[in-house]
């Protein structure tokens, strides 16, 4: 499995500051370890959201949603729990 980072989301990690942007290349980095292994994520901070959508908790504050396409994860937002909101409503 990979992950496809589109440019929507990566226009916005340049926008977040340096220690948010850290915190979602960390938490990337721990997704794939832990996706697909359901007890590993349970606790954790993969939730799904819709299949085949799931949003991953970076921060108390900060969230990334991906979407499975096949052997893919397409990364393809960042932002507050509100903004994921907005998000969700205008994708779908």
């Amino acid at each position: 499995m990979e992950i496809r980072l589109t440019k929507r989301f990566l226009a916005a990690v340049r926008r977040l500051p340096a220690v948010d942007a850290a915190a979602v290349d960390s938490a990337l980095a721990q997704l794939l370890a832990t996706f697909g292994r359901p007890h590993a994520h349970t606790g954790g901070s993969v939730r799904p959201i819709r299949a085949p959508v799931y949003e991953l908790r970076v921060t108390l504050a900060l969230r990334v949603v991906f979407a499975r396409e096949g052997d893919e994860l397409k990364v393809d937002f960042v932002g507050t729990h509100a903004e994921v909101q907005r998000y969700l409503r205008n994708t779908r």
